[in-house]
């Protein structure tokens, strides 16, 4: 159902004939690589990676008559064709959400720890809160870059994570103008300086980020979050 849109990886079936059954995907003749935050340095080409993940999961939620939840948020799931798209892949933990239903309950869940909102962890509920929730994770890891979010985190987060979501350096430091103490050094040593209008797409994004975590009221809906980040990736006088 996802096979022509650009963000996604083709899934053309899945093979039996190992222990561990596995999806196989369709590439092309295309080169494909797995995201590392220790090459992929340049700002831009993090934030339309944010870009094409946001629109692949707001296609999710919104193109079949029931939503499609893909719970299953994680960097590594990103894969990156020789043109810079991104594309996501794994679909191991997608569910579909009841007609005239928000949520469905899970009696088994899964997915990388990092990305899994309370709300699944603890109770087996899905809802398309915790696609936004795991973007929002992603986006920050993308600002952050891996060794300052584990830093910031930590590597053993406890089952209640409500009050560990945000560092609470990051509002402060957005709020003093600070912004080039928060980001990937390796982001910053790329860029050299952040410009004014490199700081204000990444206030934005981390506000963007904080949203989707539930963190400043009402999260947002995908399909929101990828127009507002194809708003200040294509503007970024728009995302003051």
């Amino acid at each position: 159902m996802v096979s022509g849109h650009k963000n996604f990886m083709k899934l053309v079936g899945c093979c039996l004939e190992t222990r561990f059954p596995f999806m196989v995907y369709y590439g092309e003749e295309k080169q494909y690589s797995t995201i590392d935050l220790n090459i992929v340095v340049s700002w831009k080409k993090r934030m339309k990676i944010a870009e094409g993940v946001a629109t692949a999961l707001a296609y999710l939620h919104t193109a079949f008559p029931r939503p499609f939840v893909y719970a299953n948020m994680n960097l590594r799931n990103v894969l990156l064709d020789e043109d810079g798209v991104a594309k996501l892949s794994d679909f191991a933990y997608c569910v579909s959400i009841p007609k005239g239903e928000t949520f469905v309950k899970l009696r088994y869940g899964g997915g990388a720890y990092d990305y899994i909102d309370d709300d699944y962890m603890v109770n087996g509920v899905v809802s398309e809160k915790t696609d936004a929730f795991g973007f929002g994770i992603l986006m920050q890891k993308l600002l952050l870059g891996e060794e300052r979010f584990r830093e910031v985190y930590g590597r053993n987060l406890d089952w209640n994570r409500s009050e560990q979501k945000v560092p609470k350096w990051l509002p402060k430091s957005i709020g003093e103008g600070r912004i080039d103490e928060i980001i990937d050094e390796k982001v910053l040593e790329k860029m050299g300086e952040v410009g004014e209008e490199e700081r204000c797409q990444m206030e934005a994004f981390v506000i963007l980020s904080e949203r989707c975590m539930g963190d400043r009221g009402e999260v947002p809906s995908m399909v929101q979050v990828a127009k507002e980040l194809k708003r200040f990736v294509k503007n970024a006088s728009a995302c003051s």
